[in-house]
């Protein structure tokens, strides 16, 4: 990707952030109630137990580890500047979310839930974290891979990821799809942001 369509996409997300941000308490409250319906509505045994085993991974504890992890074995292969570009998107994930989420101040969603929380709800850490996580380190296999910007299977397999957890927050009913999306467009303004800055792209 040329450094002026990353700069597109950059501005595209902050927009979309924009407007959810501005919509979620007036026109874009159809349709949350619209997705939320739809989500909670596949509820079965199997699908619960997949989602409450597995969306935890996107938490605060569970993220630095498996960040910290990354980092050490990427720092031990002498990939040092990897290493720090994952630890720069992500450390600026939890300092960025700690402002927004009480700038903001919007409760958590009053359905039916299936784990209980009494945090703020705009945006989604989770959603927001994941989408930091699994897209910093799709661009990091890209720039080791031989196949270089044409390899964008790395890509596809984060969307699946950061789609899955963003799914998962509502179906347990701790957050509205808006604040899903608004995480999803925070994270790929850090890291995209990051990397335009970063490996300074011709």
């Amino acid at each position: 990707m040329t450094k002026n369509n990353q700069k597109r996409l950059v501005i595209f997300f902050i927009v979309m952030f924009g407007l959810i941000a501005s919509g979620y308490n007036s026109f874009l409250k159809p349709l949350d109630s619209m997705i939320i319906n739809f989500i909670q509505g596949l509820e079965n045994p199997v699908l619960t137990s997949i989602y409450l085993n597995t969306t935890n991974i996107a938490d605060q504890k569970p993220s630095a580890i498996i960040t910290a992890i990354i980092v050490i074995i990427l720092f031990v292969n002498k990939f040092k500047r990897e290493a720090l570009f994952l630890t720069l998107t992500m450390s600026t994930c939890g300092i960025v979310m700690a402002f927004i989420k009480i700038i903001f101040n919007r409760p958590r969603p009053n359905i039916h839930r299936l784990v209980e929380l009494n945090s703020l709800s705009f945006p989604s850490g989770h959603t927001t974290s994941a989408t930091i996580m699994y897209l910093t380190l799709a661009l990091i296999f890209i720039k080791l891979s031989k196949k270089g910007n044409n390899n964008y299977f790395p890509i596809l397999i984060a969307i699946i990821g950061i789609l899955f957890i963003a799914t998962s927050r509502v179906y347990l009913g701790v957050h509205y799809p808006t604040d899903t999306m608004a995480g999803m467009c925070l994270g790929s303004v850090i890291v995209l942001t990051y990397d335009l800055i970063y490996y300074n792209k011709k």
